[in-house]
């Protein structure tokens, strides 16, 4: 019964912050890499899956918030497209290994950038 209770804390962490926009996938492939022992490959598939649904809820909001500047959103979405077409297939050719150590460096650099980085509002 913990491992469900486990899953549903993760599950949750992981779509609040998604639906703030802040990268709650990252709290779910760490859940389920460290917590449920599941490769990097699969952890990251089953984030893919879980992001669906959840950024969909969030569009919404954002969209009846008037949060979502349509200019940027199009002028990116083409390249994110192709990069996330370029990332699934790359990964398709990398051992797991590879996938995790790349994961747990992105999750480094960007948790020192946040401790260490100046904010906007510090001047």
């Amino acid at each position: 019964m913990t491992e469900w209770v486990t899953a549903f804390l993760a599950s949750l962490a992981a779509g609040f912050l998604s639906a703030l926009g802040l990268g709650g996938g990252g709290v779910l492939v760490l859940y389920l890499t460290l917590a449920a022992g599941m490769d990097q490959a699969k952890a990251g598939g089953v984030n893919l899956l879980f992001f669906l649904p959840a950024a969909a809820v969030a569009v919404v909001i954002h969209l009846r918030q008037g949060r979502i500047d349509w200019r940027a959103a199009l002028r990116c979405l083409p390249f994110g497209v192709a990069a996330a077409l370029l990332g699934a297939w790359l990964a398709s050719f990398l051992e797991a290994a590879w996938l995790t150590r790349g994961f747990a460096a992105l999750i480094l650099v960007m948790g020192a950038r946040e401790l260490l980085g100046r904010r906007e509002e510090d001047g």
